[in-house]
């Protein structure tokens, strides 16, 4: 990645250099030759092998009068060679200037970084399975030898032991990576997507369960510059999976999939699967009628209202199995809500719900190879007997405050920016009819960022919970901790956000996965006050792994201390006892040698009683805290 800062930097000078005899046509025209970079600094830039597949393929792409002059120094990251070659894989793309995304579907990034590790552009096989094990750490990947980035996690409604979750491993063999538990996150195992065939990689993961047992997935399945969506199955817990489908039917250019089950009794719809993506610039949905079910066709939910590309969706339902869809635009900037009430038959008409001030993505000093997406992550709570109908959507954003309200103004790589990123939440008390206006859950007044939220809904209980990446605890503002914050008053407020990462991520360093970084948005998943939030994370090792911490909601009543405490000296000894306190589950016994402390514990009880043992002559004062 230093190489191509250089190089961009080269090109603005070049630009420069040129501009200063713009009124010579000849001039004009030898500028707009050699800004392009020649076949060796390109295979240079990338590190391509010269005899390689892959720089056959480079030599074949170097009609550069296919690309606007202005992609020499855009913000999209792709070499010029490979721009040429997706165009001419999709000449049906818009990519037009005024599109952020220039036309190219972020899963582009993936598709390049796994032919700079393949040269031979051959698929490769997966990676051995391994059988479940103690996790290290918060470690659910365990240490990876390979970088991993984009997850996604689910717990099993009904049985909440069993955890699924995946990542991207697009450097190794390019195969989906599943990890699977089924002891409530003690010990993880894992496993791997096979190909459909053709497929020579997966992006852009996405897990969940059916009530019947069985966990599903999806993935992009990359076929040189075409992109498929497929389904996976699984029915001994996410040990192993099966091809299911191709949900998004004859397309080819489709990008960032997620997937919801519809977990509800009530549901007419209940254990129908439904998935949003975007094939080009529209937004697509298509739904699987339950594991003995079939996928409909995709169907076209976006128009135009929508300018731009509507990348970064998301898809809930509620306990009545009506369906919400959500999309960012990258054109107009506007957030948009479609709704069905016919398990995904058909849709409403696309709903503005609110307005992002920066577009597609935003650089941060944390985040500013990759950048942060602007993607929405979202929830649905209905409940009838509490008169409640309740619809959430939240995304990263500027903070909107003097000098940040707008692209322009991104911090970029600028640490002492005033310009910063939040996480932007707003919310429907009436079933996604009507909005409130957005707020930010967490608006510190430090120079830090916030990005990579993911928001789920407990539906036991209504109760939220947000996940996010934030610089809060770095003055550098690179290094980057995961928060967890709930809310237990359906949105109003928030709790004190809590550090569930046990040490910091530097994506800047080298060493770094410079292409992917953070990748494009982490998972959580809530059920029955417990929610597993899932990052990626490199605090404990010189390779991205996939982390979850199992964090509880459920408040906690702690016991009352022990009364009645006796002691009874005896020679090298001191025989203790208490009476019994109702809900502790041990205690915890606690000695000094001068009345006051400090206190050092010397043992724990499952009883009632403890002897302390090996005592020398003298005077001992006892404490006897209750769990």
């Amino acid at each position: 990645m230093k190489r191509r800062t250089l190089w961009q930097s080269m090109v603005v000078m070049l630009c420069g250099w040129a501009l200063t005899a713009f009124v010579a046509p000849v001039a004009y025209a030898q500028e707009q030759t050699e800004t392009w970079p020649s076949i060796n600094e390109q295979l240079n830039e990338d590190e391509i092998d010269a005899g390689s597949a892959l720089a056959a393929l480079v030599a074949t792409n170097q009609d550069f009068s296919k690309l606007r002059a202005d992609e020499k120094k855009d913000k999209v990251g792709l070499p010029p060679w490979f721009r040429v070659y997706w165009r001419k894989n999709h000449p049906e793309g818009n990519y037009s200037a005024s599109d952020p995304t220039g036309g190219y579907p972020r899963v582009a990034h993936e598709v390049h970084e796994w032919m700079e590790h393949h040269q031979d552009l051959k698929a490769r096989a997966p990676l051995p399975d391994a059988a479940p094990s103690t996790k290290l750490a918060l470690s659910v990947s365990g240490t990876a030898g390979s970088p991993r980035s984009e997850s996604d996690i689910r717990i099993d409604y009904w049985n909440p032991n069993r955890v699924i979750a995946a990542s991207n491993d697009i450097v190794a063999g390019g195969h989906q990576v599943q990890y699977y538990t089924t002891d409530g996150g003690v010990t993880w195992g894992r496993t791997s997507l096979p190909f459909a065939s053709g497929d020579t990689s997966h992006s852009d993961p996405t897990v969940d369960w059916t009530s019947d047992g069985t966990a599903w997935s999806t993935t992009i399945g990359v076929q040189s510059a075409k992109l498929f969506m497929r389904s996976y199955k699984s029915t001994n817990g996410g040990a192993t999976w099966t091809f299911d489908n191709t949900f998004s039917g004859t397309q080819s250019n489709t990008d960032k999939q997620l997937m919801w089950i519809d977990h509800s009794a009530s549901s007419p719809f209940k254990d129908y699967i439904y998935v949003i993506w975007h094939n080009g610039n529209p937004a697509f949905m298509n739904r699987r009628s339950g594991p003995a079910g079939t996928w409909g066709t995709p169907i076209q939910v976006s128009g135009a209202e929508s300018t731009g590309t509507a990348i970064g969706a998301d898809v809930v339902t509620n306990s009545d199995g009506t369906v919400f869809g959500f999309w960012p635009t990258t054109g107009n900037s506007r957030i948009f809500m479609v709704k069905s009430t016919n398990g995904g038959t058909s849709y409403s008409a696309p709903q503005q719900i609110a307005v992002t001030k920066d577009s597609y993505d935003i650089g941060v000093p944390a985040f500013a190879s990759r950048r942060a997406l602007i993607y929405v992550s979202s929830g649905a709570y209905r409940n009838v007997a509490a008169g409640k109908d309740l619809v959430y959507t939240s995304w990263t954003d500027l903070t909107g405050a003097t000098g940040c309200t707008a692209p322009a103004n991104e911090p970029g790589t600028t640490v002492t920016s005033t310009c910063k990123t939040r996480v932007w939440f707003t919310r429907s008390t009436n079933g996604g009819t009507t909005w409130e206006a957005p707020r930010m859950i967490n608006n510190q007044s430090s120079l830090n960022d916030q990005f990579n939220q993911r928001l789920a809904v407990d539906e036991t209980s209504g109760r939220i919970g947000m996940m996010y990446y934030d610089t809060v605890g770095d003055a550098g503002r690179k290094k980057t901790d995961v928060f967890f914050q709930s809310s237990a008053d359906d949105g109003v407020t928030w709790s004190t956000p809590q550090k569930v990462s046990t040490g910091m991520t530097d994506e800047t360093i080298t060493g770094a996965n410079s292409g992917n970084q953070y990748g494009d948005y982490n998972g959580i998943s809530g059920h029955n006050g417990t929610f597993f939030p899932s990052w990626t994370d490199r605090s404990a090792s010189t390779r991205e792994e996939i982390w979850s911490n199992a964090t509880s909601t459920t408040p906690c009543t702690p016991p009352l201390p022990p009364v009645g405490l006796i002691a009874a000296g005896a020679q090298a000894r001191a025989d203790l006892s208490w009476g019994a306190i109702p809900g502790a589950t041990e205690y915890h016994v606690h000695r000094a040698t001068v009345a006051g402390g400090p206190y050092a514990q010397v043992g724990v009880s499952a009883t009632t009683s403890f002897s302390d043992l090996n005592l020398a002559a003298g005077t001992y004062y006892y404490v006897v805290r209750s769990f």
